[in-house]
């Protein structure tokens, strides 16, 4: 799970062409975004990729090694249909001041799957969406990394998952998707 905002655009353009073709989980980015940039963004980090990039904009199967783009204008969450774990896209939930919503994302991601199985990453953006939901995945067991300070363009959504004790490492942007293809080799 990757929960991003201000800056992000770039930031994901320099982590998510690093996972190879054999990745071997589904990615779902939750970056705050209008609705009318999201398709084009997700064509574009598609073009940059080893990985399909899709803009998540109807209810789709989650498969290993595709990267799923949160519609804007909308909020993403997972459910499951039948044994099937399908990522949505829903109307923007009132109770989310940024949407697409990290948070949302990654409280139905408990819901649906077992936390050590969870990897969320959270980069550069201002506010606090998806800090209590990154935290608590750690908190029950899966892993979680905050961009560092010193990459971040804005430090935000990084600090406050930090301040909540909920980031199992501190990495530079240009460590990320190392790390993460780490931890995945080991799922």
């Amino acid at each position: 799970l990757v929960g991003v905002s201000t800056g992000g655009p770039r930031s994901l353009e320099e982590v998510l062409p690093f996972f190879p073709e054999d990745f071997p989980l589904p990615v779902l980015v939750a970056q705050h975004m209008p609705a009318s940039f999201t398709a084009p963004f997700a064509g574009r980090l598609n073009a940059m990729c080893p990985l399909e990039v899709l803009e998540a904009d109807r209810p789709m199967p989650v498969e290993r090694g595709k990267v799923y783009i949160g519609k804007g204008g909308s909020d993403m969450v997972l459910a499951r249909r039948g044994t099937t774990l399908t990522v949505l896209p829903r109307p923007e939930s009132p109770e989310q001041l940024w949407h697409p919503s990290v948070e949302l994302l990654a409280r139905t991601a408990l819901e649906h799957v077992k936390p050590h199985n969870l990897v969320g990453v959270m980069l550069t953006g201002m506010g606090y969406d998806g800090a209590d939901g990154f935290a608590e995945i750690k908190r029950r067991g899966g892993r979680t990394i905050a961009e560092s300070e010193e990459t971040a363009v804005v430090f935000g959504m990084p600090k406050e998952l930090i301040e909540r004790s909920g980031a199992t490492l501190t990495l530079p942007l240009h460590k990320v998707a190392s790390q993460v293809k780490t931890w995945a080799s080991r799922s």
